[in-house]
């Protein structure tokens, strides 16, 4: 009852480009993590006809009830964000290329359109426009909000060494020389990864490889794509969004025409220079991981 589907067409043409549903809040048997799934991918009937794509997004956010709405921390702002992005990124493919039954683009692109609206969740603006008290309707304050945004790299260190840790562990299982011995070979894999790159001892017995679904899906010997991609995300967003407006709609068609729409079509890499002007950088991730200014510091 509370799954909700949306039609979406484009504002100027209104051309329909497909459906997706929401299916927002827990409840006993659901899967329990956030993720979408393209249920219809956009393609190109044999007739010639235009068939939009059908995205279903799932998440747990919080439910609302009887007393009070649905009240969202920020992670669960960005969650949201961040899965979206990959709704918009199947509804704006365009083409018979992006039709494949796997990513609409290469592996290590596909979390860059989700990663790069998780960027409006740390603009002040924005989140002005998000938040409010339930009850009273006053803003957050500024003060509160100012921390909340200079809280964005705490820790960034350590989740970054996790991020590389879980993409080392990801390879070497895939790669031309994988553990022997089986689950004993595996467990002293992760004994002497974790703490040789995320500095934390593992614990006796401790291995985390009997949850990580994504050594079994489609993200196999991939999983290092979240930091790729949030490499080329950042560039996106600095080098376009930040300078030009964030809501600028010119630098958003740009995004959809350039980006979004193409996918897999040709050389990603094409795309990303079309649209930023110039080869893609790291410079721009740097500096959204706060340390780009201590590496200019300590080399000069």
């Amino acid at each position: 009852k509370e799954v909700r589907c949306f039609r979406v067409e484009d504002s100027a043409t209104k051309e329909k480009l497909g459906f997706f549903y929401l299916d927002l809040h827990p409840r006993p048997g659901k899967y329990g993590h956030a993720a979408i799934f393209h249920l219809v991918k956009h393609n190109t009937t044999p007739l010639g006809q235009s068939q939009g794509a059908v995205d279903c997004m799932l998440c747990n956010l919080p439910p609302s009830t009887s007393t009070q709405p649905s009240l969202l921390r920020h992670q669960n702002v960005v969650t949201f964000f961040h899965e979206f992005g990959h709704i918009m990124h199947g509804l704006c493919s365009e083409g018979i290329g992006n039709s494949t039954r796997l990513a609409k683009c290469p592996r290590d692109f596909v979390e860059a359109p989700s990663q790069m609206l998780e960027n409006w969740c740390w603009q002040k603006s924005v989140l002005e426009r998000l938040s409010k008290h339930y009850k009273t309707g006053e803003p957050l304050p500024d003060d509160l909000l100012q921390s909340m945004i200079n809280a964005k790299h705490v820790n960034v260190a350590f989740s970054s060494l996790r991020q590389i840790y879980l993409s080392r562990l990801d390879l070497t299982i895939h790669g031309p020389d994988p553990p022997l011995n089986g689950a004993q070979g595996l467990q002293d894999l992760v004994d002497k990864l974790r703490p040789s790159i995320t500095l934390i001892e593992n614990p006796k017995g401790c291995n985390m490889l009997r949850t990580f679904g994504h050594l079994m899906n489609q993200y196999s010997a991939s999983y290092y794509g979240y930091m790729w991609a949030e490499v080329i995300s950042a560039d996106m967003f600095a080098t376009r969004f930040e300078k030009e407006g964030i809501m600028n709609p010119k630098v958003g068609m740009d995004y959809r025409k350039m980006v979004l729409a193409p996918g897999g079509t040709h050389n990603i890499s094409d795309h990303l220079t079309k649209f930023l002007g110039r080869p893609p950088s790291n410079e721009a991730f740097l500096k959204s991981r706060g340390i780009h200014n201590k590496i200019g510091t300590e080399s000069g």
